[in-house]
């Protein structure tokens, strides 16, 4: 049977407004109503999001996209859970699903490819997602806090670690040989010195360092898109750090470029042009 079911919208009354019920006819827990009115604004955003119709096709109910998912065998987590609560669900499904079960997905893409139906169930994921992003649910501040210094390098170098943040308990699953012992996957550390460069081993942090230029096009794409607005409505702290960050990097850049147009002065011959 493929599910394509009406959607029902639920309407606030000035006496449900006043007196909300204790508890939810369907068993859910009891929603403000600033918290119901809410509910109601998302879901209709997300129904109206462009992606909705290409990403939600229908659904067989078989579960292949559970039984191939990672995030479910650790998490009260179901792709099919979220695919079924994106076409036949109500508002206050959504906004339940948007508290968070949206952030134990790791994007993988499993679900889609199981999928019989065709559907992009991580797409829709990533929608629900961009959803409670931009309205600053508390749900969602509360899950990204223990992110900050990950999001700080994702969106002014383009990555999500540093060099300094990795340590030898990153690398467990390594065992014993990699960590804590005098060899490394057998071989003694007098052998790896002298078989790996010296020159080599020196550039580990230089090898993370990322380019001025590139981190002013990574944010220009931030700001054009609208993802730093977004982040604006949920930290607006951090917004403004990764703005100042950026203001410097900036600044560097036209340090340097004013720099080579002098050097590009004082040079015979044809002249290069420098374009920021």
């Amino acid at each position: 049977m493929v599910a394509h079911l009406p959607h029902r919208t639920l309407s606030l009354t000035e006496e449900e407004a006043a007196h909300p019920p204790a508890m939810e006819l369907t068993g859910r827990r009891r929603m403000s109503p600033k918290d119901r009115a809410l509910s109601e604004t998302l879901f209709g955003e997300f129904h109206q999001d462009p992606r909705y119709r290409e990403y939600v096709l229908g659904c067989l109910n078989c579960g292949e996209c559970t039984t191939g998912c990672p995030a479910a065998r650790f998490y009260d987590f179901s792709p099919r859970e979220m695919l079924q609560i994106a076409a036949t669900g109500d508002a206050t499904t959504l906004w339940d699903a948007l508290q968070e079960k949206i952030w134990s997905c790791c994007q993988c893409y499993t679900c889609n490819m199981r999928c019989r139906f065709g559907n992009d169930i991580a797409g829709i994921i990533s929608v629900m997602r961009e959803l409670s992003v931009r309205h600053g649910l508390e749900a969602t501040r509360k899950t990204l806090a223990p992110f900050g210094r990950s999001l700080t390098l994702l969106m002014t170098v383009g990555t999500q670690v540093s060099a300094d943040m990795i340590q030898p308990d990153f690398f467990r699953d390594w065992g014993p040989f990699a960590t804590g012992s005098d060899q490394v996957w057998g071989v003694s550390s007098e052998v790896m010195r002298k078989a790996i460069p010296l020159d080599v081993l020196q550039t580990t942090r230089s090898s993370w360092e990322v380019s001025v230029q590139t981190s002013l096009e990574l944010f220009r794409i931030y700001e054009e898109t609208g993802v730093l607005d977004m982040l604006r409505g949920l930290d607006p702290d951090l917004t403004e750090m990764l703005v100042d960050i950026i203001e410097e990097r900036r600044e560097e850049f036209q340090e340097a470029r004013e720099t080579y147009r002098a050097a590009l002065e004082t040079m015979k011959g044809p002249v290069a042009t420098f374009e920021g």
